[in-house]
C-alpha cells in the first residue's frame, strides 16, 4: 500500500491530448517524469500507481505522457484533473538539502524563534524567488516566515517543530 507520507506532489493532469491516449502534464516541480519507475495517482481516496509508456516535452511546463493500458481519449480524460504524486524516494535531491527536507514536508511544524511560539506552518508561499512559510498565530491571524537555512537552527521532526533565530522584527510580518 502506498502511504501519502511517501509521495510528493509534482504535477497535475490537465487534458487529453489527441486521440490515442497522451495526456498533457502540468509540472509543478523541476523533475524529469521519465525518470520515475511509476507516477502515482490519488483514485477515489487510495493511491494508485500508474506505470509510464512515454514521456516527451510539450512547453517548458508541461510534459505529454503515456500511461500503459491508457490507449483512447476516453480513458485518458477518466484521469484528467487529477493530482501527480512521485515517490519521494526516487526525487532528486535538492542541492543543500542534505537532510531531504522538502519546504512542503515541513506544513504542520510549529515555529519557535528563541523559544518563543510564533505559530503553525499552514502553507508555503512560492510566488516569489524566496520561498515563504505561511504560519497561523495563536491569535488566529496569518504571518509569513522566510524558508532560509540561515534562520533555522534545528529540526525536530517526531514534536514537529523548527527552531529558528530571526533577525529581530522578522517574525512581526
Amino acid at each position: 500500500m502506498i502511504r501519502e507520507n511517501e509521495l510528493k506532489c509534482v504535477g497535475k493532469l490537465l487534458k487529453p491530448h489527441g486521440i490515442n491516449g497522451e495526456i498533457t502534464v502540468l509540472l509543478t516541480e523541476d523533475v524529469d517524469l521519465a525518470q520515475f519507475s511509476c507516477i502515482v495517482l490519488r483514485l477515489d481516496g487510495i493511491f494508485v500507481p500508474f506505470f509510464l509508456t512515454n514521456v516527451r516535452p510539450k512547453s517548458s511546463e508541461t510534459d505529454l505522457i503515456t500511461i500503459d493500458g491508457i490507449d483512447n481519449e476516453i480513458a485518458a480524460a477518466t484521469l484528467c484533473g487529477n493530482d501527480v504524486f512521485a515517490k519521494k524516494d526516487e526525487l532528486p535531491e535538492a542541492e543543500g538539502d542534505a537532510d531531504g527536507f522538502y519546504a512542503a514536508d515541513l506544513i504542520g511544524f510549529s515555529i519557535v524563534d528563541n523559544d518563543k511560539n510564533l505559530g503553525k506552518i499552514t502553507g508555503i508561499d512560492d510566488t516569489t524567488e524566496n520561498y515563504l512559510f505561511i504560519i497561523e498565530k495563536a491569535d488566529g491571524s496569518r504571518g509569513l516566515i522566510p524558508v532560509a537555512d540561515e534562520f533555522i537552527t534545528g529540526i525536530d521532526e517526531h514534536q514537529r517543530v523548527i527552531s529558528m533565530n530571526l533577525p529581530e522584527g522578522l517574525a512581526d510580518l
